[in-house]
């Protein structure tokens, strides 16, 4: 057998996060469903807005550039209540139940930014608010469960190291609609 030297891959993505609290909460509400799947680290937890293509070399050009579109979001504070479980033949996600408006003008405002410096979402994505719980193999499943919910009033950008479990926070935006400050 070969023994090839893991190679680290980076992927960007912007990103709403629950706090802590809802994020070991979301974690208790997982263990109790995944029948030993490994669920996803509580401070790995998020919805992604936005997400690159994956890097060999850390891509500080392309983080720059990202980190002046996160600048430019002018977008509201909303509630995210994530109430229905969609249980897939891959993985297991929380999603909302209804549409969530000021949650897609801000994943809009994130990809008109992205698009305007010239980065390119990932191939095949589209933007189907989640959060992902575990990954597994079994039958597809969908319910209404009691939700998990928080008051987004941030953004981030983040660097993931693909198959090293580490999430870089690189900038956390406040939404602060109209008066959010512009630094360019």
């Amino acid at each position: 057998m070969e023994n090839r030297p893991t190679q680290s891959l980076f992927r960007l993505f912007y990103a709403l996060k629950p706090s802590p609290l809802i994020a070991r909460q979301t974690d208790h509400f997982a263990e109790t469903i995944a029948d030993g799947a490994r669920r996803i680290a509580v401070e790995h937890q998020h919805v992604t807005l936005a997400i690159t293509c994956d890097y060999v070399d850390y891509p500080y050009a392309v983080i720059k550039a990202l980190l002046r579109a996160g600048t430019g979001v002018r977008a509201e504070p909303f509630d995210l209540r994530l109430d229905q479980l969609s249980v897939g033949s891959r993985s297991a996600a929380l999603r909302p139940s209804h549409g969530v408006p000021l949650l897609n003008a801000l994943q809009r405002q994130i990809a008109a930014g992205m698009k305007g410096a010239g980065i390119l979402s990932r191939p095949g994505w589209s933007f189907s608010p989640h959060q992902t719980l575990f990954y597994r193999e079994g039958l597809p499943e969908q319910r209404r469960v009691e939700g998990f919910g928080w008051h987004v009033d941030q953004f981030m950008l983040v660097c993931s190291h693909v198959g090293r479990t580490h999430h870089e926070t690189l900038a956390t935006w406040r939404l602060n609609g109209s008066g959010q400050y512009k630094l360019f």
